[in-house]
């Protein structure tokens, strides 16, 4: 092979390469919208401003920093304190430690869907553990990156795919937030996000949408996360009391502030198999669930379902 046709050929190969990494890219997109757009969305709201029911942790234990579903009985949690996971029962009160992991792993976020527990760490790994609960599967999967922070993990339970956000500064007044996904046997985040937006970005929406003066201060700190179950919108819970919710392709729809007496440092959002939003306070004063209710609305009269 002479010297312009092994040129040409190392062109070709290129151009090769980036076409079907971009081709790679645009089908996550593609993927997902595809899906999106066939996901059944019910119609309904939640009245931030009244609870249906209020779970007062036993005596002892510090709040949760983290809550996912396991079953119509049972979740999981994170305590506050100890940063350890355990199952607890609302029901009936109690909760039960799980197995330890490594000494000095401090669990910040923890997600289940399909028999499949994952854990991310301070030190931004993941950790796989089988629907007995019993063990860790593997050896922990390392995702930190230079530039940002995935600070939050949830699954999405129609794509089947965990779903993290991570943060990126964008200097002292603007950070950049993109919801990244990662199927379970990939063991790999995808590099191109489902969609991103920045804090500017959201400042603007709430000023066309609430009366926000350009005066007041406004702060967005993400503390926790989940995918409806009805709806398939992401909600975003900020350590300032508020609720940001987004549409399957990154849209914001609403940006609500929680009205709860029983809360006074919201610290975790997630949601029951029913779609009912559960929030936890951050407060060792007060370590309590809330459940809120789904009002859900029939499609044709709009009326509420009671």
């Amino acid at each position: 092979m002479t010297r312009v046709q092994y040129f040409f050929s190392f062109v070709l190969a290129t151009i090769s390469f980036i076409a079907a990494r971009s081709i790679q890219q645009e089908g996550v997109k593609s993927y997902y919208k595809e899906l999106a757009s066939s996901f059944h969305k019910e119609k309904g709201f939640f009245d931030l401003s009244e609870t249906d029911a209020a779970h007062y942790l036993p005596m002892g234990l510090q709040p949760f920093s983290a809550l996912t579903s396991l079953d119509t009985n049972s979740m999981l949690a994170i305590s506050h304190d100890s940063l350890s996971l355990m199952t607890y029962m609302p029901q009936t009160n109690t909760f039960h430690y799980m197995p330890a992991l490594a000494e000095g792993t401090k669990i910040i976020q923890v997600a289940y869907h399909d028999s499949t527990v994952v854990m991310l760490d301070a030190a931004q790994q993941l950790y796989f553990m089988d629907a007995s609960l019993s063990s860790a599967v593997a050896e922990p999967l390392n995702i930190a990156q230079e530039d940002a922070t995935h600070k939050l993990l949830c699954f999405h339970p129609n794509t089947s795919r965990l779903l993290f956000l991570k943060q990126t500064d964008q200097g002292s007044e603007n950070k950049r937030y993109a919801i990244q996904t990662m199927r379970l046997g990939a063991q790999k985040i995808s590099e191109t996000p489902l969609f991103q937006f920045e804090q500017s970005a959201l400042l603007a929406f709430i000023q066309q949408t609430q009366d926000l003066s350009l005066d007041e201060v406004f702060s967005f700190d993400p503390v926790s996360m989940a995918v409806h179950p009805q709806t398939n919108e992401l909600y975003i819970l900020s350590s300032t009391g508020s609720i940001l919710t987004l549409d399957q392709q990154g849209n914001f729809l609403s940006f609500q502030n929680i009205d709860l007496q029983q809360i006074s440092q919201p610290r975790v959002l997630s949601f029951d198999l029913n779609g009912d939003l559960l929030l936890t306070d951050g407060s060792v004063l007060h370590p309590v669930i809330l459940k809120v209710r789904w009002q859900k609305m029939l499609p044709k009269k709009g009326t509420l379902v009671k």
